[in-house]
């Protein structure tokens, strides 16, 4: 399925998003709800500001170069056929955290992302190259999401940015795979996720310790998982095509 035409979903009722959502899978039915989601997760809410936002994506021709990346991808990854809907970004600035420049949200059957035009093309492909990974992976696995463990979780967070690493380079890998010393890692690793490793997304700590909330570093998840790859995919020889279908447990071996 070819990137969703929401260029033209967002011409003709900008000031509607809920609407919008409900010509979506996971918005059918109840859009509100989905939609209050995906804001948590940097989607527009309709704004002066945000309205010149989409015309600066468009004239961008986002729509257009995501369609390149999703056939590149697919034929590279013999990846999934799923819909891709591309809206403005909202960034939420935190108390002490940069806002996000760019942002995505993925499942098994559909993919959202959140842009705001960017500098570098290449971050752009960067976001879709992380997102559509997990839904490859997803396919891959074919189990049920919310079956997902934490440690499948750090390993689907590790594996998409060692794919960016991979095709788009160090440079445009987050910021949070170089954050922290190994030893670090290695540590938080045995201290907090091990035991921890089959908790899942039902509970609340499966979300704390993936994104590192109340007194946990930072991102610890996401870190964790990187470091896992990395060390497993240098020990083995193996590049992010390799490794898209291998379980989550055999990154410990």
């Amino acid at each position: 399925m070819p990137v969703i035409p929401t260029d033209e979903w967002l011409d003709q009722t900008f000031d509607d998003p809920v609407g919008l959502l409900e010509r979506t899978k996971r918005g059918e039915g109840e859009a509100a709800a989905f939609y209050a989601y995906l804001r948590k997760q940097g989607m527009y809410r309709p704004s002066r500001q945000m309205e010149e936002r989409f015309n600066e994506l468009k004239s961008d021709d986002l729509w257009k170069r995501l369609s390149v990346f999703e056939k590149r991808y697919k034929r590279k990854w013999k990846g999934p056929d799923v819909p891709i809907y591309l809206f403005p970004l909202e960034p939420k600035r935190g108390l002490f955290r940069e806002p996000a420049k760019k942002s995505g949200v993925c499942f098994f059957d559909e993919m959202f992302l959140f842009l705001q035009k960017l500098e570098d093309h290449k971050e752009y492909e960067a976001l879709f190259v992380h997102e559509y990974h997990h839904c490859t992976r997803m396919k891959k696995l074919a189990g049920k999401e919310e079956e997902y463990t934490l440690l499948d979780s750090v390993i689907f967070e590790g594996l998409a940015e060692n794919a960016v690493r991979e095709y788009c380079g160090v440079d445009y890998a987050a910021p949070w795979t170089r954050k922290y010393t190994e030893e670090e890692l290695s540590g938080w690793f045995k201290e907090w996720i091990e035991p921890h490793a089959d908790l899942t997304r039902n509970s609340p700590l499966h979300d704390e310790l993936l994104y590192g909330k109340r007194h946990y570093p930072e991102l610890l998840g996401y870190a964790i998982g990187y470091r896992l790859v990395r060390s497993f995919a240098k020990k083995n020889g193996m590049n992010s095509v390799m490794m898209l279908g291998i379980p989550s447990e055999t990154f410990l071996e």
